[in-house]
C-alpha cells in the first residue's frame, strides 16, 4: 500500500507516531506552556482537557536510525524500522504488516506509545487500505520530519509558534475537526495560503495530505 510520484518521491505509505496523549505529556511537563489558546498543551494538565487532539503527521514518527554510535541509542521500533523501509522511504513502510511488526517492537520498549497512520498526498489516487478510516487533511511537508503548519501554529509549537493572542487563526481553528485536521483537502489548502501570508511562518514545499488509522 505504499505509492511514489512519478519524480521518485513518496505518494503514500504507512507511519508509526506517537499517540496524541504521550505527545500531550510531554509538552505539558515543560513550564514554558501556559498560553490558553488554541489547541496547544499547558503545563501540568492533562490531555483530557482538549476537544481538538491532534492526529496528524507531525507526531515524531518512527525512523530509520542513523549508523554509527546513533544506533546506540535507537529505539527497538527505529531498528526494525530500518530493517524494514529500504532506501529511498524516509521513514514510511509499505505494508500494514510491516507496521504492525515495527509497532510490536516499539510497544516491548514503550507500551501503548505509538500507533500506526496511512497516509497519502492528497491529489494522488491510491485506494486506502481495507477498514482504515479518514482523519482528515493538513499540509505537510509529507516526507522528512512531516512538519505540519497545523500542529505548529494551533496544536504542539515545535518551531515557529503561533501569535501569543490567539486570534490570527481563530477562524482556521474552528474548522478543525476532533482530529485537528481539516474535513477537506480545500480547506487545509486556504489555511496553508493563510498561514503563509506571514513573514514568521515556515515556508518549504508543502503537499495536502490525509491521514487514516485503522478502524
Amino acid at each position: 500500500m505504499a505509492a511514489w510520484c512519478a519524480d521518485g518521491e513518496v505518494a503514500s505509505g504507512f507511519l508509526v507516531v506517537k499517540r496524541f496523549d504521550a505527545l500531550y505529556r510531554e509538552f505539558a511537563r515543560d513550564p514554558r506552556w501556559e498560553m490558553p489558546i488554541y489547541a496547544l498543551p499547558r503545563f501540568g494538565t492533562e490531555p483530557d482537557r482538549l476537544s481538538v487532539r491532534y492526529r496528524g503527521l507531525d507526531r515524531d514518527a518512527l525512523r530509520a536510525a542513523g549508523k554509527g554510535r546513533a544506533w546506540a541509542n535507537a529505539m527497538l521500533g527505529e531498528v526494525r524500522n530500518a530493517e524494514l523501509m529500504g532506501e529511498g522511504r524516509d521513514g514510511f513502510l509499505a505494508s500494514y504488516e510491516q507496521a504492525l511488526d515495527v509497532l510490536g517492537w516499539q510497544d516491548e520498549e514503550t507500551p501503548g506509545t505509538y500507533e500506526i497512520v496511512w497516509t497519502q498526498i492528497a491529489h494522488q489516487a491510491a485506494p486506502p487500505p481495507s477498514a482504515f478510516v479518514r482523519l482528515g487533511f493538513e499540509p505537510t511537508y509529507f516526507t522528512g520530519d512531516h512538519f505540519s503548519a497545523v500542529c505548529d501554529c494551533m496544536c504542539f509549537p515545535r518551531w515557529h509558534g503561533t501569535d501569543p493572542q490567539g486570534v490570527l487563526f481563530q477562524a482556521h481553528f474552528a474548522q478543525l475537526n476532533a482530529n485537528g485536521l481539516f474535513d477537506e483537502a480545500a480547506l487545509a489548502a486556504e489555511f496553508l495560503a493563510y498561514y503563509l501570508s506571514f513573514d514568521w511562518t515556515e515556508t518549504g514545499e508543502y503537499e495536502i495530505a490525509s491521514v487514516w488509522i485503522p478502524s
